[in-house]
């Protein structure tokens, strides 16, 4: 029996890349990676190498997932190619490979921007992405820049950029919002399970706002524990989402981490906005779900009780709309597209009032 690739056309995920193509690393100038820490050794990682010891098994392994990372850079070449070597075979069954294991890329410009082209990784008999991928893109031609999104839920060994002979090659689009935004939270924040990697709430929000943005959603290992608390408090950042609830093993476990996790990273910058959000799949199990939204409820009202006009909240029962919730889900708890566009379409307006709040807007 033929694969589909070979009877459509329109199934195929890699494109060859001309044999007379230069390779670069994106990790030289003037590419420039956003949303991962700077390593000495040279890898692509969420976390300085330096925290890491201090972080559970789960969150050290996570670290090396890249969810939020973008290379950007402009240049004229008439096409791309991508070279790459995965950590991992990406083969969830509620995640798509190309969500999990793929990269997406996209034109920006001075507010506005337009999807180019979805990598798909190639499959290993169907079982599970190859390590070792390659694929090719036509591209408008001309002086364009771009941005590369990286894999949400997988790492990367190797990544070259392949430009043709003589193409210039520039600094990139330098997002309006310069200072990050940073998001910490769970399989959620992480981007599971989106369809593609540019579809997660945390992208679709930034690239509306034109923000730089630093995603630490970290899958089941977002616990509220102290020492991401003081890595987030000690970065700048032009605003602040905290979203763990979903990690928190129960309703108790939350109450004694949450208000101290949020006093670490307000103790420390007073005037940062800091948004709380309580779990979206809230229809999973409605009584444990307010008792959860209670204590991040409570965090919220004891910080304006003491006089803090920086920070907001949203009620995650409200972030699947009111019609179709079922629709919004993969599982009744990883949002599909629909159910992250729902949350971005609840999040940015706050955000925009947040980083407006704080002369960022």
């Amino acid at each position: 029996m033929k694969r589909i690739d070979q009877l459509d056309p329109n199934f195929r995920v890699d494109g060859i890349i001309p044999p007379e193509y230069t390779l670069y690393d994106p990790m030289d100038e003037p590419f420039r990676i956003y949303g991962l820490s700077p390593n000495e050794e040279g890898s692509y990682r969420r976390l300085p190498v330096a925290l890491l010891p201090r972080c559970s098994e789960g969150v050290q392994n996570l670290s090396r997932h890249l969810a939020g990372g973008i290379v950007r850079f402009a240049t004229d070449s008439p096409g791309l190619g991508l070279v790459w070597q995965l950590t991992g075979e990406g083969n969830m069954p509620h995640f798509t490979a190309c969500g999990q294991s793929g990269m997406e890329l996209f034109e920006e410009w001075e507010g506005g921007f337009r999807q180019i082209r979805n990598f798909m990784p190639r499959m290993n008999n169907g079982c599970g992405c190859c390590l070792k991928q390659s694929s090719y893109t036509d591209l408008p031609g001309g002086m364009r820049q771009y941005a590369l999104y990286l894999p949400l839920y997988n790492g990367l060994d190797a990544l070259n950029i392949a430009l043709a002979p003589g193409a210039r090659l520039e600094d990139g689009h330098v997002p309006r919002i310069r200072k990050p935004i940073l998001f910490y939270g769970s399989s959620i924040t992480q981007g599971g399970c989106a369809t593609k990697c540019g579809s997660c709430y945390t992208h679709l929000v930034c690239r509306r706002l034109d923000a730089a943005h630093i995603n630490l959603g970290f899958a089941g290992n977002a616990k509220g524990e102290p020492e991401l608390a003081e890595h987030i408090a000690a970065l700048s950042l032009s605003a602040f989402v905290m979203d763990y609830d979903h990690n928190a093993p129960d309703a108790e476990y939350l109450q004694k981490t949450h208000e101290p996790f949020f006093r670490i990273v307000r103790d420390a910058q007073p005037d940062l906005p800091i948004l709380l959000i309580s779990k979206p799949d809230y229809d999973k199990n409605p009584s444990m779900a307010q008792k959860r939204r209670e204590v991040i409820r409570r965090t919220y009202e004891n910080a304006l009780a003491a006089g803090d006009r920086r920070v907001w909240m949203l009620d995650g029962e409200t972030l699947f709309g009111t019609a179709d919730r079922d629709l919004c889900t993969v599982d009744g708890c990883h949002p599909n597209d629909l159910g992250f566009l729902r949350m971005a379409d609840a999040i940015e307006p706050v955000l925009r009032q947040m980083l407006a709040a704080a002369g960022e807007g």
